[in-house]
C-alpha cells in the first residue's frame, strides 16, 4: 500500500539523524539513499515521498507548482505547507504535515530534521495526480492525526518556530525565531542577511565576531 502513514514514517526516521545542508539531495553529497545523511527542505520532501513510492518535483517553487492550495482545517498527513507565495524567493522553505497541529522538515535553524508545532508554513498545499491507498479512509484524516502518540518526547520539539517581524533602523523585517520560554532567539547569520549587524568568524577562537552596521 502508498499511504499518507507511510510518508510520515520515514519523515520521522531521519530525526535526530539527518542534516540539514542546502542543495543536499539522497543522491548527492556521498548520501546513503535509503537513509541520508544531508538533505536540503525540498530534498526532504522528495526522499520521504519517493521512499514511499511517489515521484514528486524538487525545489519549492517546482513543489508549489505541481500542487494546489487547500484549507488549513482540510490538511492531512503528507501534504506540505510552503513558506512564500508561489514557492518563490531567496529564503524560502518547505514542510511536510504530521498531524495534530504538527510540522516535520529539514531546516537550518535547528540544523535537521525536526517535528514541532510552527506558523511558517504559511500555505498548505496538497500533490496533484497522487493518490494514496488510505484518502478513501476516515481515519486518514482524523485518527491518524495523533503524531505524538508514537512519538517519543525527545522526538517533538516543544521550542516553537515561529515568523516574526523586527524593528530596526524603520524597518520591519521578517525572520524566524524559537519561541523559548516566552523569548525569542534570532540566527545571528540571518540579521547579517539582513543588514542588521555583521557577523565574521575567528577561526583561532571559534567564536562569531559581530559588529554594528554603520
Amino acid at each position: 500500500m502508498k499511504t499518507r502513514q507511510d510518508i510520515l514514517i520515514y519523515a520521522k526516521s531521519l530525526l535526530n539523524y539527518t542534516n540539514y545542508k542546502l542543495g543536499a539531495k539522497y543522491y548527492t553529497h556521498n548520501n546513503n539513499q535509503k537513509k541520508p545523511k544531508y538533505l536540503d527542505c525540498s530534498g526532504f520532501v522528495v526522499w520521504c515521498y519517493k521512499m514511499s513510492e511517489f515521484n514528486v518535483a524538487d525545489g519549492t517553487y517546482m513543489q508549489w507548482q505541481t500542487s494546489e492550495s487547500v484549507l488549513e482545517k482540510e490538511l492531512k498527513i503528507g501534504d506540505i505547507g510552503i513558506m512564500k507565495e508561489n514557492g518563490t524567493g531567496t529564503y524560502n522553505h518547505v514542510g511536510i504535515y504530521a498531524g495534530d497541529g504538527y510540522w516535520i522538515h529539514c531546516n537550518y535553524s535547528r540544523n535537521g530534521v525536526t517535528l514541532e508545532k510552527t506558523n511558517i508554513f504559511r500555505y498548505p498545499r496538497r500533490f496533484k495526480n497522487i493518490k494514496f491507498d488510505d484518502d478513501t479512509q476516515k481515519d486518514s484524516t482524523d485518527k491518524s492525526n495523533t503524531i505524538t502518540s508514537d512519538t517519543s518526547k525527545s522526538e517533538v520539539d516543544k521550542e516553537m518556530v515561529k515568523m516574526i517581524q523586527i524593528e530596526s533602523n524603520g524597518k520591519v523585517p521578517t525572520v524566524n525565531a524559537i519561541n523559548k520560554d516566552g523569548n525569542y532567539y534570532v540566527k545571528l547569520r540571518d540579521l547579517d542577511k539582513l543588514g542588521l549587524l555583521k557577523v565574521d568568524y575567528n577561526q583561532a577562537t571559534k567564536r562569531p565576531i559581530v559588529n554594528k552596521v554603520n
